[in-house]
């Protein structure tokens, strides 16, 4: 029996520290959040039949952007340097695609644009819309005193038939976030995404409204 006692003790700790380990839970994993672009104007096209006279077909390129906004990462800036992004919370899609679906949306309801197409389409444009995402991220102030959501794009319209460079500009949108976290922070950017769009259909009509006779 005494040969056996260091194997009976053995038995008895493994038991022992099975037993610990089995009423320990694991720590489960903060939910992530999910934020989007969410269209507030009318989404009802407005009908081919109440169009412009001039109304274009309008292809718009994907948009592009540096690479720390290639993915879904909910971008803030506490510095001049900065470039941080909030752990629990993402976007349900990449910067660059979530604005150029909101913009087609939107653009979709001018008067002055008959349709917008992506570019590859089969039909054929009238003009080309290029863009490269500047700034889409949240602005922390000094102290933490204030911060905002900001948009900046730079757009560029093209003629498709001989490829000239009609018009470039750029729209910088900053609206003031009520909280310095994620959910203000995609609340504030939201809004300036709609600034955004407004002036720019504003600019395109009247780039369209300025063309040429055929």
């Amino acid at each position: 029996m005494v040969k056996n006692k260091p194997f009976l003790l053995w038995v008895i700790l493994t038991s022992v520290w099975l037993s610990g380990c089995s009423v320990i839970s694991p720590t489960p994993s903060p939910e992530i959040d999910v934020y989007t672009l969410s269209q507030q104007m009318d989404l009802t096209t407005t009908p081919s039949e109440l169009k412009g006279s001039k109304a274009v077909i309008l292809a718009l390129s994907p948009i592009r952007s540096p690479q720390g906004l290639l993915n879904t990462a909910i971008i803030y800036r506490d510095s001049d340097y900065g470039f941080n992004s909030y752990a629990y919370s993402r976007w349900s899609d990449n910067p660059s695609k979530l604005i150029a679906n909101y913009l087609q949306q939107s653009l979709a309801q001018s008067q002055h644009i008959s349709a917008v197409i992506p570019v590859g389409s089969r039909a054929d444009a009238n003009l080309l819309l290029e863009a490269t995402l500047v700034d889409f991220s949240h602005h922390i102030h000094a102290n933490d005193a204030s911060s905002t959501g900001v948009v900046s794009i730079i757009f560029y319209l093209i003629n498709q038939n001989d490829k000239t460079l009609l018009s470039t500009t750029q729209f910088t949108k900053e609206v003031t976030a009520d909280q310095n976290n994620a959910k203000h922070a995609t609340i504030a950017i939201n809004q300036a995404s709609q600034l955004v769009a407004v002036a720019l259909q504003a600019w395109l009509e009247q780039q369209i409204t300025n063309l040429p006779e055929k």
